[in-house]
């Protein structure tokens, strides 16, 4: 994954111990770090050869409009690489209606 500067700045200083990277964080670093990975999902994008890739705004509409009948509240997606994306949910039961529908086919037919 590729950082710019500023993302780089705001990483706490690291700390070698042999082969390792130590990064000390705060309680409250770590809890709300980890309140946000319930509402995360990471998935990826598998297209054919012939297809060309979609962008992340296609997938927000395809997805929305796929998961229109599962009532789910807002929610946010985030590309990663080679067609990985992180998807964000307010609340961890929109994130299990989603998961609840297994993996999805976006190009029917």
């Amino acid at each position: 994954m590729n950082f710019d500067d500023s993302q780089v700045t705001q990483l706490p200083p690291r700390t070698m111990i042999g082969d390792k990277v130590k990064i000390k964080i705060t309680q409250e670093e770590y809890e709300a770090e980890f309140r946000d990975c319930s509402t995360h999902l990471h998935g990826r994008v598998v297209v054919q050869q012939s297809d060309t890739p979609l962008t992340t705004q296609i997938l927000k509409l395809k997805l929305t409009n796929f998961w229109s009948g599962i009532s789910i509240g807002e929610w946010s997606v985030t590309p990663l690489e080679r067609g990985c994306f992180e998807f964000k949910f307010n609340i961890v039961d929109d994130m299990r209606k989603v998961l609840a529908q297994g993996v999805i086919n976006l190009k029917p037919g």
